[in-house]
């Protein structure tokens, strides 16, 4: 299991994260989600221990960063997603995924197997330099797959991806995760996360708001779109308006036969609306006022 244990971390004045304690289990994959600048990446960053919080400390497997032999030691157990301007351009995406394989020497698959999984091999003999940045976005995310360490860590991996890629890099996360491999990552796009991961951070005011368990939520919403004609027709339902407008009507708190009466006016007045469970861009738009 992957620790954060009382971390505290502030940049001068500004406090990002303030007696910070998570958990992260194997086999799981967990959303960080946050407006852009409210510590996303520096999480990261705090677990690679490329930042030293000033209170608290990171463990996995018993190890924490405490000395030169142990921090050996844990590299050799987690994998960063690159960044794009890591990349060495007069070297082929195959060079830099037999780096990878190298580096860490603990993995089961080997690069042809990644790279036929993720449909490269048209490119990956090519130099990087001759690279699309959706390109250079795959060859990064392989390059971590083939490290094929039991942590892996994830910082908008589907930056720059088409629908196509999105869904592929979707289906190879949820098999990581069925290989029982603990994955954190940071997304802005909200209904791709949803689909495949077991928790939901939103971070923001030095911690975290809400930790959302995304398999285990099962509340059902009627969800329409606010107006004044919406606003009559609920006088007597309890109700919360988002901030984008969107009315989130709770099934078990209202009367079943209110709410029959409900759907049967916005169905004559033809007004749309649907029941489901709440989303994480609800859950959003409901934290960060967006």
């Amino acid at each position: 299991m992957l620790k954060i244990q009382h971390v505290t971390l502030s940049f001068g004045q500004k406090k990002i994260f303030n007696d910070l304690s998570l958990n992260f289990e194997e086999g799981t994959i967990t959303g960080l989600v946050a407006p852009n600048g409210t510590g996303k990446s520096t999480l990261i960053n705090i677990i690679l221990n490329n930042l030293t919080p000033q209170v608290g400390f990171v463990e996995y497997d018993g190890l924490c960063y405490k000395n030169e032999r142990d921090i050996v030691r844990l590299h050799k157990k987690i994998c960063a997603f690159p960044d794009q301007s890591d990349l060495f351009s007069f070297m082929t995406g195959r060079d830099h995924l037999k780096l990878y394989a190298n580096l860490w020497d603990n993995s089961k698959i080997s690069v042809d197997e990644i790279v036929n999984e993720l449909n490269m091999n048209a490119y990956v003999d090519h130099k990087v330099e001759t690279y699309s940045l959706g390109m250079k976005q795959r060859l990064c995310f392989a390059m971590v797959v083939v490290a094929d360490t039991p942590v892996m860590l994830l910082d908008e991996v589907m930056n720059g991806l088409d629908p196509q890629n999105v869904s592929l890099i979707s289906k190879v996360l949820v098999d990581l995760k069925e290989k029982k491999k603990t994955i954190i990552m940071a997304s802005h796009l909200l209904q791709n996360l949803q689909m495949y991961a077991d928790r939901i951070l939103f971070l923001k005011d030095g911690g975290v708001i809400q930790d959302f368990d995304n398999r285990g939520q099962n509340k059902q919403y009627l969800k329409v779109r606010m107006s004044s004609e919406v606003s009559k027709i609920l006088v007597h339902l309890k109700y919360e308006k988002l901030p984008d407008g969107l009315v989130l009507i709770p099934i078990s708190k209202n009367k079943a036969n209110t709410l029959e009466k409900i759907t049967v006016e916005l169905l004559q007045r033809n007004i749309q609306y649907s029941v489901d469970k709440i989303s994480i861009e609800d859950l959003f738009n409901k934290i960060y006022g967006k």
